[in-house]
């Protein structure tokens, strides 16, 4: 995985100067809508893959010059609707665009389509699955579905929060997550939790590992006693790593054995089946 910064930031206006050149005519105005429209193109520019784009095939697709472009990728890095590669010396779509993403996802909701995808696993294996989106420090459980048949359960319900750093929901998110977002993760990770900061570095570090090789993350017992637990993310078109798919039951009945051999097959291949429904139903890059 790249290692990604943003470039180096543009000095701030002083108050003065920022005010001298507040819109006072409407020629004025327009150029500021002019601005922003070709900032909305530069983000149009990036399809629901979200893969890496220099400024020269930003321009490209976008018919702009590129210094434009350049201008206009510097502070969208700034302003985090992008991410900047030193490595690769290209950008993609950042963080900020969660906002406007989830917009577009509201009529198409990643709840409905990956509902009865756990339920049925949930039914399958006797166990809880969860749906989980970041808020903070928590992972809060947007979908729970508990097995049909079991007297066993966990007191999760949606709205439920889990504690980020604890959590195979919140493990996965950060080890999905690109170095820039994670670091920045990392230092909030750090500050709410600096007694246990030196344990805590250690899981991440080996469910980052995990994820890599194997494309889930495992807890054994770190959420709660005697419960183990898998989970996998989930990238949304246009929104990576918005949301985690996970599974959770009792230790004796999921060792981490099971958890990497047999339960982490089925969730990658749910997330995989989420991943595709999402793309057919999100609009093109080039539909209006």
């Amino acid at each position: 995985m790249s290692a990604t910064t943003s470039p180096p930031a543009r000095a701030p206006a002083r108050k003065e100067d920022a005010a001298s050149r507040e819109p006072s005519t409407p020629a004025a105005a327009g150029g500021q809508v002019r601005v922003l429209a070709r900032g909305l193109s530069i983000l149009r520019a990036f399809t629901p893959r979200n893969e890496w784009l220099s400024n020269q095939e930003i321009a490209a697709r976008t018919a702009l010059p590129r210094p434009t472009v350049s201008r206009l990728t510097a502070n969208l890095t700034g302003l985090r609707y992008l991410s900047y590669s030193t490595t690769l010396r290209k950008y993609r779509l950042g963080t900020s665009v969660l906002a406007l993403g989830f917009g577009a996802l509201a009529n198409v909701d990643v709840r409905v389509l990956a509902r009865p995808l756990l339920q049925r696993l949930a039914d399958e294996e006797d166990a809880l699955t969860v749906l989980a989106s970041r808020d903070a420090m928590a992972m809060v459980c947007n979908e729970v579905c508990h097995s049909s048949k079991s007297l066993f359960t966990l007191r999760v319900n949606v709205g439920s929060r889990l504690v980020l750093p604890y959590s195979a929901m919140g493990l996965a998110l950060l080890a999905a997550m690109t170095t820039q977002e994670r670091d920045a993760a990392l230092r909030q990770v750090s500050h709410d939790f600096k007694k246990h900061w030196r344990e805590l570095d250690k899981l991440i570090e080996a469910a980052v590992e995990q994820y890599r090789r194997c494309g889930f993350c495992t807890t054994l017992q770190t959420l709660e006693s005697g419960i183990n637990g898998i989970a996998v993310s989930v990238d949304t078109p246009g929104a990576p790593h918005s949301f985690t798919i996970g599974l959770a039951g009792p230790s004796f009945r999921f060792p981490a054995e099971r958890l990497e051999s047999d339960l982490g097959p089925k969730l990658i291949a749910i997330k995989r089946d989420v991943e595709q429904r999402l793309a057919k139903l999100m609009p093109s890059a080039g539909d209006p």
